[in-house]
């Protein structure tokens, strides 16, 4: 089951920081609102496969604008892994639901 809150930590430069996502299904798309270090508050729709999921878009980021990516993640048990690669880097996070 993907749907819960998941608090995650984010390695940025000024080291591991908190943030949290937040998973909703409804059929075969997941609806993700993201709070985190590095890419702020984000909302995306993604196409669910199983326990995984996966969307690509841009986000709107303070200070760097428009940045383009690809996302990909999945749930195990209570835990989440998200890959974003994007047009400035590539971000990793794992969590934990609450």
């Amino acid at each position: 089951m993907l749907d819960g809150t998941y608090k995650v930590e984010v390695d940025t430069p000024f080291g591991r920081k908190p943030g949290t996502v937040a998973l909703r299904s409804e059929g075969d798309v997941v609806y993700a609102n993201m709070e985190m270090p590095v890419i702020g508050k984000q909302d995306v729709a993604m196409q669910a496969d199983g326990d995984g999921f996966s969307t690509e878009g841009e986000f709107k980021v303070r200070l760097l604008g428009k940045v383009a990516y690809t996302l990909h993640g999945e749930v195990e048990g209570d835990n989440l892994h998200i890959e974003i690669d994007s047009s400035k880097g590539k971000l990793e996070l794992d969590g934990t639901r609450v």
